[in-house]
């Protein structure tokens, strides 16, 4: 080959290069760019829901949490599950009573990543009523737990554990309000949509004619 046909094969492999159609182009400079970083998820909140009001005169959420299992990523997360948990309890409940006391613990709260990078996100809470809370029964409690898990492509998508958290704080949430309807609700108080209890109907009473 002469270096004049050389010259002209160059050109011509340059001008087929830059002649590329404008999708076929855009995904060649697309493969040669990094992906951005993905935007981030906004603070897990309850606040938007009906709130669940308790008789009783004091609310208390204990701090702690249970030991965590082998392989739990869940610190590593923001929040970590059990002060999820936590914070479903202060977004939805609220202490409108006159006396007794409940009290909220986190009973499970983890996200564990098994062999073969499969996540399972475990979470579980309880509500005890202590006192008479103003009701006649005498104490009570409930429990709640939610359990999801991914694997497979699922578990490797940016921010996997993250989102498994929140869909299953979304499921603990609803098993939660379930389970209190279900068997504290003696001690729920009726409530405005601000959180405040409402007050008794006015009485009516009939004048002597």
């Amino acid at each position: 080959m002469t270096p004049r046909a050389s010259r002209f094969g160059g050109l011509a492999a340059r001008r087929s290069f830059l002649l590329l159609p404008p999708a076929l182009a855009g995904a060649a400079a697309s493969c040669a760019r990094p992906e951005p970083p993905a935007p981030p998820l906004a603070p897990m909140s309850w606040t938007h829901l009906t709130p669940l009001p308790l008789d009783v005169a004091a609310l208390e959420v204990v701090p702690t949490s249970p030991p965590p299992p082998p392989g739990d990523i869940g610190p590593l997360l923001s929040p970590p599950p059990a002060e999820a948990v936590r914070g479903m309890a202060r977004d939805r409940l609220s202490a409108l009573g006159g006396s007794g006391q409940a009290v909220f613990l986190v009973t499970a709260a983890s996200l564990v990543r098994e062999r073969g990078g499969a996540l399972r996100c475990t979470l579980g809470c309880r509500l005890e009523i202590l006192g008479d809370g103003g009701a006649e029964e005498g104490p009570g409690f409930m429990e709640a737990t939610a359990r999801l898990g991914v694997s497979g492509a699922e578990a490797t998508r940016p921010r996997a554990a993250d989102l498994l958290l929140r869909r299953a704080m979304d499921d603990l949430n609803v098993e939660f309000e379930f389970q209190l309807r279900r068997n504290l609700r003696r001690w729920l108080v009726a409530a405005a949509p601000g959180g405040a209890a409402v007050a008794p109907p006015v009485g009516r009473e009939e004048l002597p004619s």
